[in-house]
Order: C-alpha cells, then sequence, then structure tokens
C-alpha cells in the first residue's frame, strides 16, 4: 500500500510555489528577456506609436502658432508682369486713332499689417492651443503609464495563479497515485479516485485558462511598449514596500499640477480671446504696402526706368448682418462650456485623490490577512494529511483542505495585485507615475 510520505517531496514545491513575490530567473540567450517596470516605461515613451503620433500633433500646433505669427510680420515678395494692350478712341468726325504697346513691371513688394483684430487673435489663440495640447500630451503620457503598469502588474498577478495551480497539480497527481494504489488494494473506494480525477481534472483545466488569460496580457503589453508579439517576457516583481502616504501633498496642489487642468485653463484662456477678438473687428484695420522695381516696354529693352509706390489702406466695418454679434455669443458659450469642464476635473481629481488615498492604505492592510489565511491553509492541509496518511479518514479532507489553500493564495495573489493597483492610481493621481513606480 502506498505510504503518503511520497506526498512530502511535493509539497516542499508546493510551499516553494506559494512565494509570489521574487525575482524572475535569469535566461539564457534567445530564453526569455527579463523586463522591468522602468524598462517598460522608457520603451512606451520611445516607441508606443500612439504616443509619436501625438507628439507629432504637439508638432502641428506649433508650426500653426508659427503660421499665425507670421501674419503679423512684414511679408515681403517678388513680382514680375508683362502684358500687350490696343486701345482705340474717337478724335470727332469719325476718325478713329488707334494706340497699342507693350507693358512689363518688375520689383519687390513689402506689406505689413499694422493693426489687424483678426490676426492678433489668431496668434494668441494659436500660442494657447499649442500650450493646452503640450499639457494633453503630457495627461496622455500619463494615462498610458499607468495602462502599462496594470498591465505589467496583471502579468505578474497572472504568473503567480498559474504557480498556485501548477503546485496544485502536482499535489492532485500524487493523490490520484495514491488513490490508485489504495483502489487496488481495496483500501479505498471508487469514490476516492473519482474525487481525484475530478479534482486533477478541474485544475489542469484552470491552468489552461490562465495560460491563455497570460499570453493575452502580454500581447497587451509588448503591443503598449512597441515590442515584437513574438518575444517572450518575464517581469520582474518589485518587493513589496510600506506605501509612502506621509507628506502627500493636499488635493488643490495635485489639481495645479495635473495636465488636464492646466490644458483646460489655457483653452478657458483661449476661448476668453475669441470673446475680445470679436469686439477688436469693430476697430479699424490699418496695412501699409510699398513697392521698389523697374517699369518698360519689353524686359532689357534698355527704354525703362526705375518705379516705386508707398501706401496705406484702411478698412472700418460698417455693417455685418450680425456676424461680429454671433461670434461673441458663440464665444461666450464656450467660455461656460469650458469652466464647467474645469469644474468637472477638479471634482474627479478631488475625489479620486481621496480615494486612491484610502484604497492604497486599505489594500496594504489586507496583505497580512491574506498571508495569515495562506499560513492556516497550510496548517490544515498538514493536519488533513497526517489523518489521512493514519488511514482515519478518506481523501476527501485533503482535497478540501488543498481546495481552501488553493483559494487562500489566489486571495493573497489578489490581495498584493490590487496594492500593486492602488499604487498605480494614487501615481497617476498625482501625475508622477514613472517617478513612483518605475524604482
Amino acid at each position: 500500500m502506498a505510504n503518503f510520505t511520497a506526498v512530502k517531496p511535493r509539497l516542499a514545491f508546493f510551499a516553494a510555489a506559494i512565494a509570489l513575490i521574487g525575482t524572475a530567473p535569469a535566461f539564457g540567450q534567445g530564453g526569455p528577456r527579463n523586463i522591468s517596470l522602468e524598462e517598460v516605461f522608457q520603451l512606451v515613451q520611445t516607441q508606443n506609436p500612439s504616443l509619436r503620433a501625438s507628439v507629432e500633433g504637439v508638432e502641428v500646433t506649433h508650426q500653426s502658432t508659427r503660421q499665425a505669427r507670421s501674419a503679423l510680420l512684414p511679408q515681403l515678395s517678388g513680382e514680375a508682369s508683362q502684358g500687350r494692350y490696343r486701345s482705340q478712341a474717337d478724335k470727332g468726325s469719325g476718325i478713329l486713332e488707334a494706340d497699342h504697346g507693350n507693358n512689363f513691371s518688375a520689383g519687390i513688394v513689402l506689406s505689413m499689417a499694422v493693426i489687424d483684430a483678426n490676426n492678433i487673435a489668431n496668434y494668441k489663440a494659436a500660442k494657447l492651443e499649442e500650450s493646452a495640447a503640450r499639457y494633453q500630451l503630457q495627461g496622455e503620457v500619463q494615462d498610458t503609464l499607468a495602462q502599462a503598469a496594470r498591465l505589467y502588474f496583471l502579468f505578474i498577478r497572472n504568473q503567480s495563479e498559474i504557480k498556485v495551480v501548477q503546485s496544485s497539480i502536482a499535489l492532485d497527481e500524487v493523490l490520484l497515485h495514491i488513490a490508485e494504489e489504495r483502489r487496488k488494494a481495496d483500501v479505498a473506494t471508487e469514490l476516492d479516485l473519482t474525487r481525484a480525477r475530478a479534482t486533477l481534472a478541474r485544475d489542469r483545466q484552470a491552468l489552461l485558462v490562465l495560460q491563455t488569460q497570460l499570453d493575452q496580457t502580454r500581447h497587451e503589453l509588448l503591443r503598449l511598449a512597441g515590442l515584437d508579439a513574438e518575444l517572450q517576457i518575464v517581469p520582474l516583481a518589485p518587493e513589496l514596500a510600506n506605501p509612502e502616504l506621509a507628506g502627500l501633498p493636499g488635493w488643490m496642489q495635485v489639481l495645479e499640477t495635473r495636465p488636464e487642468y492646466l490644458a483646460a485653463n489655457e483653452l478657458l484662456e483661449r476661448n476668453r480671446v475669441a470673446e475680445k477678438a470679436a469686439d477688436w473687428q469693430r476697430f479699424p484695420g490699418l496695412a501699409v504696402q510699398g513697392r521698389y522695381g523697374h517699369a518698360s516696354w519689353l524686359p532689357g529693352d534698355g527704354n525703362g526706368g526705375k518705379e516705386w509706390s508707398i501706401g496705406m489702406s484702411m478698412s472700418v466695418p460698417i455693417y455685418d448682418s450680425g456676424r461680429i454679434r454671433s461670434q461673441k455669443e458663440m464665444a461666450r458659450a464656450y467660455i461656460r462650456q469650458q469652466e464647467q469642464r474645469i469644474r468637472e476635473i477638479s471634482d474627479m481629481v478631488r475625489s479620486s485623490y481621496i480615494l486612491a488615498v484610502q484604497a492604497l492604505r486599505q489594500r496594504w492592510e489586507e496583505i497580512p490577512l491574506a498571508q495569515e489565511s495562506v499560513r492556516l491553509g497550510e496548517l490544515e492541509l498538514k493536519y488533513a494529511r497526517e489523518r489521512f496518511e493514519a488511514n482515519v479518514t478518506d481523501n476527501s479532507d485533503v482535497v478540501s483542505a488543498q481546495l481552501a489553500l488553493a483559494s487562500a493564495q489566489d486571495s493573497l495573489v489578489d490581495a498584493i495585485y490590487r496594492y500593486q493597483l492602488a499604487r498605480v492610481d494614487l501615481a497617476r493621481v498625482l501625475g508622477e507615475v514613472e517617478s513612483r513606480l518605475g524604482r
């Protein structure tokens, strides 16, 4: 008859697998690649296609600002024209006198809008939009880094759960072997054998599900980091440390550094500029233009001479059919809309900050409780094993204790995962994802 002492080597392996947080082993060339969260952050910021596209979007707004500024500066251009004309004039008594000839002109034209409300408003609005785009890019970077951190910790969680299930499968196989040996010796019943087989089948199915989830998480993380989808990576689990909650700033200080809040304020200022610009259109517009060049009959005929001109123009709107008033009312509506958006951001940051701090503190307190559950589960499995080994009971107690221990281990994995997510949430609210997590 088989002895349960054969299970002890497997139990040693099982206990080792319960260590859910540890450093991944080093692999040789061609094997899986160890990757830290700090390295993931660096890859995301340099290779993520969405962020790279957003960087180009900021460049677009920068060039738009330069274009708007150019409208306020002098414009210099070269002009040349060649024409031929013919005319007839009545000199009286029905006599027509014809006149014809050529006309060539070439010169340099300098023009500048001295006072132009539209150009001034467009330049100020373009500068504010560029500033808002830069803040929005900062917020998008923080969001993408937070998403990468969540995937990274989810990867670690899936790996840890796989280790738990693999350890359970190892014990299942030993229990099944013992049940088969005892069934042959007519010591165990068919129910014991069926129970052992069902437990093994359930854990093997769970392992397949977890492996699929692990592959999905790996592909999402690789895509976010701009890496090859076929690359095998092993995340390096960070050591658990007491959360740094002392010395955190007040929520108003956090709000004033949030890129979303800063971008919203820049857009609000842009709308205020648009409101003022509507009134500016009622003022006269002033422009100057000068020309200096050469005029003759034909190019290079030697019969021409120099020509120059200088002038100034002014325009004043008299009646615009309500266009200016409509623009002003539309700008005011945009201002009210943006003010509500800023209020929404303020409320969101305040509540998110308070909840993030509370959640991080609570998630940290969950971990010791989950660790205690694992310790008690190990004791329960040990006592069930001793009763089974002494033929006091069948394998049902061992199977139940094994399920309870696996559940406790899953709870510990989830507690650690929730704690890491709480760290991500707080770092995102503070706008310090890379500095707080990538260390």
